[in-house]
Formats: C-alpha cells, structure tokens, sequence
C-alpha cells in the first residue's frame, strides 16, 4: 500500500499537488538557470539526444523541455541535427559554444540526475509523509515481527514508542536482540513514500536519493511524458527509508558533504533517513566522542528542525521527520545527562527472556535445521548448563548453540537428533571461559 502525499502547495498563483508533474518550468519551484545547467550538462553526456530522452533524464514533462531547448538553441549553446539515422526524429547536440559551457558547468556542480526539487517543497513532503500519520497497533507489531518472540512488556513499549516519533534508546546486554529488532521496525509501517532524486539550495544542487539507502517500489501507476499522467518524475516511490550506521558513525557524516571527485553534494544520513528510521548503533563504540553525537541531535530533538549548510556557507533547514533509534550495550545514564536524556521519550531495557520463551526459541531453531531434541535437552542446557553457570537466558543462544550443533551432526553423519552429550559438547566450544561469558557475545 503506498500513500501519496496529498498536501496542495502554490506555485505559480496556481495550486498544484505535490506529488503532480509541473505544467510550467515556474511550477517546478527552481532557478531556470539551475534547469537550463542540467539540460546543458546531460547533452555534452551523449552525441546527440532526442525529446523523449531529455524530458526522461531531466524527469520533466517534453513541453517544459523543449521550451527549454528552444531558449537555448537562440543563445547558440545547442543545435538540431537529423539525418537518415534515426528517420524523421528530431536530435539536438551541443554546438563548441554549448561544449565549453557544459564544461564549465560541470567543474562547478557535477550533478547529473533528473532535475531538483525546491527546498521548500521538500519540507511539504517531508511533513505530509511523516511516520506519526500511520499508528502502530499490537496485531501490526506482532505480525510485523512474527518471525521474533517479543515479550509482553517489550510489546507494550515499543509500539507507543513509534508512534510517538519521538526518539528511542534500547539498551541491555549483547545478545538480547536489540540490534535485530531496531533494523525490523521499519517494516511496521505500511506506507510507502516519495523520496526526491534532489533538493535546489539556492543555486546549488544536494542529491538526496541513495540507491544504497532507499527501495524504490515499482508502483502501478504508469510514468507518461503527459503533462497530468503519473507523479512528478522528479520523485521516487519508495518504501520507508531505513539508515544503519555503526562504530563507523563520524560527525562529518552528518552533514552535508561534497564528493572532490565528481563534485556532488551528498545529504547526510539524517536527511536520508527522513519518513523512516536512523538506528544509531553500539552507541559508546565510535570514534567521536558520545557527547559529541548526543548534542547533534539536541535541537532537533527539540524543535523537530535540523539545521544545515552548503559547503559554500549557504545555510537551510529540514523537518526532522524520522524515528532516532539508539541503540547500546551501556545503561543510558553512563552516556548521556539527564537534559538529553528528558528529550528521548522512550528508554527501553531489553533483558534475559524466560524459559518458555528460550525453550520456543530453541525449538524453532530446531525446525529451521531440520533438527529435534530430546525430551532432556532443553531443561539440561537451562538447569544444568545456564544457572550452574550462572549465564542469563538471551535470545541469541538458542540460534547460535543449535546451529553449532547441526554443524556437528553434518561432520559426523549422525542422526538428526539433539542429546545432552551435544549439547555440552558446543558448549564447551562456545563458551571458551565459563566463568568469564556471561554478557560477552555479539549481538544480534
């Protein structure tokens, strides 16, 4: 199910869908000068090119290009070739002037992509595409993660959690699922939303669209060069975006950044991470310091703002519409003070599940494997192996104790069943220390 953003903006004096493919290169809400440069720059791409071509490329409709084309072509900088090649269709290249322009053009800004969205119709369809539109119900949460076991209280803190959108801090020992959980909340929602390819910052052009970052979906309504058929080509349907970054989170990755080698300006993860979800993961391990990270986020926490800059100092804002996920080993009280922590409406403890939970999970993992265990199996790995030394009862065990036991069952070619004896066996293999396990395994 995809949601359109349905908010009106005017451009124009004429209002128009946000979503809708401009009628006028005025609608489109940009600097001509910023059109007419892409246009330029996607020519000097090929030897020649036709209208349908363009108006694909540029992600606007074949009216608007050709007026743009027509412009061009009395300023000398492009001209209309045809010949036997490609029968009666009309071709336009770039003339030695139109060359040296595009040439200029592209030391000064190498975009290369349909063309940009304003920074002002971004913050439209940022705002009506916001997560806090969509609730998250129990059935939704659980049906969303039924390939999880989610205890009742973790349940009843997560779903209000998102649909607050406010941000999130999960924490507890490795293991515990906070990681796999935090990477499959996304997928709670049902909407589907419309990224742009890139946003015009005055004369400047910030790429946004990741290919690495966000899914587009084949949506059924049919892209057309008509001017009233379809969305506007300058956006992408996509499913919710969903960012993930780690121990290699850096402070610059939060900012706009200018790529030397083809002279692109990037997002930062954030904006990226706009009607979807930034997981800030294993908090404490980065290179910058937490406090560092932590107070970037302040005033957007605060005023749901974020406030950037250009490279050339040109300074904009964007809504900050996402859910911040952080996610942690350590007790957010040793990260953070008590003002940053007021702004996280939620801090959620995953801990140790219970028997029945551990024995489900276990035999789940047995199924996967084609595995079963006997009728002593789980009550030795829980009385006899989990309390005599003393290791909590985490959700990562049960996967990782099976799996090693079916490594065993294949190297050995016995039959698939799962004893006492395999189990210590793996134990013995996966907790090189007893004394020292508890809590020291990656989580998951």
């Amino acid at each position: 199910m995809s949601t359109i953003a349905s908010s009106i903006t005017e451009h124009g004096n004429q209002p128009i869908n946000i979503t809708s493919k401009p009628r006028t290169l005025e609608q489109t809400g940009i600097p001509t000068r910023v059109i007419e440069s892409l246009l330029i720059k996607h020519l000097s791409q090929a030897t020649d090119l036709d209208l349908i071509s363009l108006s694909q490329k540029m992600g606007l409709p074949g009216n608007l290009v050709e007026q743009l084309l027509q412009k061009q072509k009395s300023e000398a900088l492009i001209e209309v070739r045809t010949d036997g090649r490609f029968g009666n269709a009309m071709r336009f290249g770039l003339t030695q002037k139109g060359m040296i322009h595009a040439q200029h053009e592209l030391m000064r800004d190498g975009y290369l992509g349909p063309t940009p969205i304003s920074i002002n119709t971004y913050r439209e369809l940022i705002v009506s595409q916001s997560s806090k539109n969509e609730s998250v119900t129990p059935e939704i949460l659980r049906e969303g993660l039924n390939d999880l076991i989610l205890p009742e209280n973790i349940v009843g803190q997560v779903g209000p959690a998102l649909n607050s959108g406010r941000a999130i801090f999960i924490y507890g020992l490795p293991g515990t699922g906070k990681t796999y959980i935090s990477r499959r909340l996304v997928r709670l929602f049902q909407s589907n939303v419309f990224i742009p390819y890139a946003v015009c910052i005055g004369n400047q052009v910030l790429q946004v669209f990741d290919p690495i970052i966000h899914n587009p979906i084949k949506s059924k309504v049919q892209q057309s060069l008509r001017l009233d058929d379809g969305y506007d080509d300058r956006l992408v349907l996509c499913s919710r975006p969903e960012v993930v970054v780690g121990g290699e989170l850096t402070s610059e990755m939060l900012e706009v950044s200018v790529d030397p080698t083809f002279r692109i300006n990037r997002a930062p993860l954030q904006m990226k991470a706009n009607n979807g979800i930034l997981l800030i993961d294993d908090l404490g391990r980065q290179k910058v310091a937490v406090d560092a990270i932590l107070n970037r986020w302040i005033i957007p926490l605060e005023e749901r703002i974020d406030y950037l800059s250009m490279a050339s100092g040109e300074h904009f804002d964007i809504p900050f519409e996402q859910v911040l996920v952080f996610s942690s080993n350590i007790h957010p009280a040793k990260l953070a003070d008590d003002a940053f922590l007021r702004r996280i409406g939620y801090k959620i403890n995953f801990g140790p599940i219970s028997q029945e939970d551990y024995t489900t999970l276990w035999h789940q993992e047995c199924e996967k494997h084609g595995l079963t265990t006997s009728g002593d199996g789980v009550p030795f790995v829980i009385n006899q192996l989990h309390k005599v030394h003393n290791i909590p009862l985490l959700p990562c065990y049960p996967r990782d104790l099976v799996a090693m036991c079916s490594n065993q069952i294949s190297f050995y070619q016995h039959p698939p069943l799962i004893n006492p004896e395999l189990i210590e066996t793996v134990w013995g293999c996966y907790f090189v220390d007893h004394d020292q396990a508890g809590g020291t395994h990656g989580e998951r």
